[in-house]
This record gives structure tokens, sequence and C-alpha cells, in this order.
């Protein structure tokens, strides 16, 4: 069945069993290809389309889910979500969005930055040959590269259909274009590595040869690096490790972790916390945002919200549930994390106001510090404590001049403390994905050497 078949026997069956319901449909186009000595390699072309359910009735919501849009994996999945509806428990703040206030605004996505009309016209034999160079560039740009590790390019179209029983039918559709490559690099007995990326909606945008050049240029300025004492330093995160500290941050700001108590900023609502050179928004209406979009989880509007400014927290992100329990409006905040779980609370296109100072004149400005580009055990960060302790690597600072390559330290802190120390922002905002950030120069930040 296309979205219009699907919608239709949703809602027959709604009002056949006097029961809200809410659809999420979807059909993916994704391309991926690899480039490996000279040649395409693990070429992948595929189309899927799912469709994921949430009834409600006397205060409880059930969930079901299936891949592909035939008529009985619809209805089966509907009768699916029928059948748990007596298991869940009651939600006094559950609910469906209201069509009012959420109602679509025609061509948005063109507006938005989003969609690329020309996704089907471009050739396959550019795609292909620009991928191979991207290849041949890296493996130019120094003769220390001696591997470049498969470089990556894929390409997707999403559309996908929102519908519920209060009225809300909304459409959608994103042109997603994205390249990766990395590299290792030696001179003699040392080695190094380097990589980076690049994400747009128009495949004109792509820039495959600065991309190349930027990984093989940090691989090599890796080689000869050496540690530095432990001791507190003033320290420039990039643009890149700026936005990854960020994005363990942004979690403090989901309504449902503060009503979970599992924020660091439960109770501080109102209140500066951060340095006053610190603005955060989180925005679901940027043009190109790799998170923009019409329309939420739940079929709420996307908003643009300045979540802290000169340090002081404005307000949290809200869906549908959490607005409720804090007596508040949705931010078009509900997320998928995954096609086969429920909505929950998230960002869209969270970031760190541009400074407006070049990143150069920041580096001049530091005496004897140190600048990190790299940051590794993310993943051992804790949120919820703000503690962290990252393995990091960079380049030693003297006298305003990049030194030496650095390896081999820790940095380590608390977030709260760490976004209090702030001394400057630059103006080269980066999005890892849809969290940015510019660089920005801490105070005294924790260094473990030798």
């Amino acid at each position: 069945m296309d979205f219009d078949a699907a919608v239709t026997l949703i809602d027959d069956y709604s009002k056949k069993k006097g029961v809200k319901l809410e659809a999420y449909l979807f059909n993916s186009t994704v391309l991926k290809m690899e480039s490996e000595d000279g040649s395409i390699s693990n070429y992948v072309d595929a189309e899927t389309s799912g469709l994921n359910v949430r009834l409600y009735d006397k205060k409880r919501i059930s969930f079901s889910y299936c891949l592909g849009l035939e008529k009985q994996k619809v209805t089966d999945t509907i009768d699916k979500a029928a059948s748990l509806l007596k298991f869940m428990d009651e939600n006094d703040y559950s609910g469906f969005a209201e069509k009012e206030g959420n109602e679509q605004e025609p061509a948005l996505a063109e507006k938005l930055g989003i969609y690329s009309s020309d996704f089907n016209e471009i050739s396959m034999d550019r795609k292909k040959s620009l991928l191979i160079e991207m290849e041949e560039t890296a493996y130019s740009y120094d003769k220390k590269v001696y591997k470049v590790d498969k470089p990556t390019y894929s390409e997707t179209l999403l559309s996908k259909r929102f519908y519920n029983s209060n009225g809300l039918d909304l459409s959608s559709e994103k042109t997603f274009y994205e390249i990766f490559l990395s590299v290792a690099t030696r001179e003699n007995n040392d080695t190094g590595s380097g990589f980076d990326f690049d994400f747009t909606h128009g495949f004109d945008e792509l820039t495959f040869k600065k991309t190349a050049m930027n990984a093989a240029k940090k691989g090599t300025e890796q080689l000869g690096a050496k540690t530095v004492s432990s001791g507190s330093y003033n320290i420039i995160f990039d643009n890149f490790t700026s936005s990854e500290l960020l994005g363990i941050l942004k979690q403090s700001f989901y309504a449902n972790n503060v009503h979970k108590k599992k924020s660091l900023l439960e109770g501080k609502l109102g209140k500066k916390v951060f340095s006053d050179k610190l603005d955060i928004i989180d925005d679901g209406l940027l043009f190109g945002g790799a998170s923009t979009d019409m329309f939420d989880r739940e079929g709420t509007k996307m908003q643009k919200k300045v979540l802290c400014s000169s340090g002081v927290v404005n307000t949290f992100l809200y869906d549908i549930e959490y607005a409720k329990r804090f007596g508040v409006k949705p931010t078009g905040n509900s997320v998928g994390r995954s096609f086969t779980l429920p909505p929950d609370t998230g960002s869209s296109n969270f970031f760190i106001k541009n400074g407006d100072v070049m990143l150069i004149d920041v580096v001049d400005s530091v005496k004897d510090g140190l600048y990190i580009d790299e940051l590794m055990g993310l993943h051992m960060a804790k949120p919820y404590t703000g503690e962290f302790s990252l393995g990091a690597s960079g380049f030693y600072i003297k006298n305003g001049k990049i030194d030496f390559p650095v390896k081999g330290i820790v940095v380590s802190g608390n977030l709260m403390q760490l976004f209090k120390n702030v001394a400057t922002i630059a103006g080269d905002i980066r999005f890892l994905g849809s969290t940015g950030s510019p660089s920005i120069l801490f105070e005294n930040v924790q260094v473990s050497g030798k």
C-alpha cells in the first residue's frame, strides 16, 4: 500500500474501535558505496518502508511497528497495539498532538533547506568519480599517508507521513548526503591517524576534496606527538570536540531527565549556572540543519528555543507528556530514537551560539596551553553527574603559536564547571550531526600527562 491507503485503513480502524490512534509512516531510499584502491566497493542500494502506531484509550498508550506497508502487515500491527492496551499503565499526562496550532505550512521543506529536488538527477558516474577522487586526494596530500580507509559516500531520500485521530495529517521529504574519510599516516616508527566528514541536504554542497585534505592534514600533523606535564591548562577545544562535550551536556536539558532527577539542571531554571559568554539554542527550524523539519515525532510544530542566554537557563525541551507534567506548552522535542521504539524527549539542532572572534586570534591569546582536536572515551562520561575523564590529543600552544603535537594525555573535570570557565568563543561553528559548537577556550582544565 501507499501512504494514502495505509492512512485510510488506519483511520477506519480508529473510528470502528472507538480509540484514538497515531501513525508514523516512512519510506527511505538509501545508496551507500565505498572506494578502495581506486575502485568502488561495498555498493548498497536499498528501499525500505515501514509504519509504527500508538493507540490511546482510557489514559493508556500502546505501541507497535512493522517493516513494509502491505495491508496484512498494517492490520496486524494495529491489532497488536490494541491487544497491548490493557497491559499498559494509566498515565494522566499522556495524549496526542492537537490539530490547532500544528497545521502544515505549504512548501516549508524547501524554505528550510532540507530537500533537494535534483536527488534522482545526479549521475552515478559523477558520484563514483568524486568518491574515487576523494581517495586519491588524500593519498596525494603527503607521502606519509600510507592508508586511506575506504572513503564512504551515502545518500538518503526520506519521505514520511504523520497522522493522528485529532485530525493532524502531515507530510515531509528530506534529502541527505554524507561523506566520510579516514587515513593512517607513518613516518619511521611513528604512526598517526586522521578523519573528516561532511553532511549536506544538497549534493553540490559536498566538499569532497576539502574533506580528504582535512583528514590527511590531521593524520600527518599527529606525527611526532609527545605528552606534556600534568597540571592545569587553558585549553581550546576545537569545534568538533566542543560539540562532543556539548552532546553530553544537552541531555540535562531534556524535561524527562529533569523530572526523573537525572539532570544537572534540576532546580536551575531561571538561574545563572554557566559563563555569561554562553548562549545555547535548540532550533528545529534551522536552515539546512541535520534535524530540521516541519514537525516532531508527535506532530508538534518545530520551534526555535533559546535554552540558555548569558549563562542563565531559560527553558527545557518538552514533548507532550512532559509539557503537561510541567504545565507548559510542548516545544517540538519529541524524537524517534529508533523505529522500533516509542517516541521520547530529545533535541533537534542543539548548538552553542557563534562567537565573534576568529580562531587564529583565540590561539594567539594563549601563552601556555593546549589545542585539543580529538577526544577518546566519550561513552564513559557521566551525563547525570557531569564528571568526565577523556583521552585527548592535539597540540601544545606556546606564546600564541602551535608548538608541537600532543598525545597520551587525559583531560578531566565536571561539565558544569567547565562551561562556567568559558574564556572565549570563536566564530567557527560546526555541527557533529545535529549538535554544533564553535571552538571554545576554557580556563583551568585538569590534564594528566607525564
